[in-house]
This record gives structure tokens, C-alpha cells and sequence, in this order.
């Protein structure tokens, strides 16, 4: 390797970064927003979801299936759209630490549960590799928060 490419692997080009964080905004909303919509079709199979974590009482897994996919795709919507992108990334963030330390949480309870990330679509991921994808997509928002904004 020449001193030349370690030195652009060390310290990227402004304009592959933007590249690279667009790319992650566009898989982060395109995610939040496919989740929020494919919970939509069922709210009362996410509730029981939801329950199925044996972490809040029923009237709360109730509120939260009617209200956390309209969440999810405004927030999808917002980070996809640079609208209150800073807010956006923060609810993104958020989310993603709440669903890991709920998916944490049964994975260490022992508890044999579908995640729910996706509604009834893609059933029988278990608690695990959904944990390990949230932890690379909270790998990518940190790269966001990161990331020099453009002045």
C-alpha cells in the first residue's frame, strides 16, 4: 500500500462520506419505514408481540402497537427527507437502544419469542439476530452523529 492510500483510508474525501452517511440514511429510514408500515397492517398481532416481552402491562403493549408504527415511519420519513433531521436521528437512536434492551432483555430471560421488528411478515428471527442487527443499525447512526456536517 502506498502513504497515498493509507492516508485516504485514514481520512476519507469530505465527498465519500457524504455518500457513505446518505447511503446509511437511506437504509435507516427505508427500514423504520417498511417496520412501522408492516406493523400497521396488524396492530392487535403487535400488541401480542409487544406482550410477549413480559416488560410492560397490556393496556401499554395496546397503546404502543397503535402508536409506535406511525412513529417509526415519521421518523423514517423525517431522516429520509433531512426534515428535522437532527431530531430524526435522535428518535432513530432512541428506538434502537429501547428495542435492544427489550430484545436484551429476553434474550438473557430465556423467553422464545419472535421479535416483532416486522410485524407478521418476517416471523421466527428469535431475539438474537434481531439484537445483532440493531447493533450494527445503532453502529450506523453513530457513524451519522459523527459524521462533520456541511457548512
Amino acid at each position: 500500500m502506498t502513504e497515498d492510500t493509507i492516508s485516504s483510508l485514514i481520512n476519507p474525501p469530505p465527498r465519500m462520506l457524504g455518500w457513505v452517511a446518505l447511503a446509511l440514511r437511506v437504509v435507516l429510514a427505508g427500514l423504520f419505514v417498511l417496520a412501522g408500515a408492516l406493523k400497521l397492517l396488524d396492530p392487535a398481532a403487535f400488541a401480542l408481540e409487544i406482550n410477549r416481552y413480559q416488560l410492560i402491562p397490556w393496556w401499554s403493549c395496546a397503546l404502543l402497537a397503535l402508536l409506535l408504527p406511525w412513529l417509526e415511519i415519521l421518523v423514517g420519513i423525517a431522516l429520509l427527507t433531512r426534515w428535522f433531521s437532527r431530531g430524526a436521528l435522535a428518535w432513530v437512536t432512541a428506538l434502537l437502544i429501547v428495542f435492544s434492551l427489550a430484545l436484551l432483555s429476553a434474550t438473557l430471560r430465556g423467553l422464545n419469542i419472535d421479535c416483532g421488528c416486522f410485524g407478521r411478515v418476517w416471523q421466527s428471527t428469535g431475539t438474537f439476530w434481531p439484537l445483532l442487527r440493531n447493533l450494527l443499525l445503532l453502529g450506523m447512526t453513530v457513524f451519522l452523529w459523527w459524521k462533520p456536517r456541511r457548512h
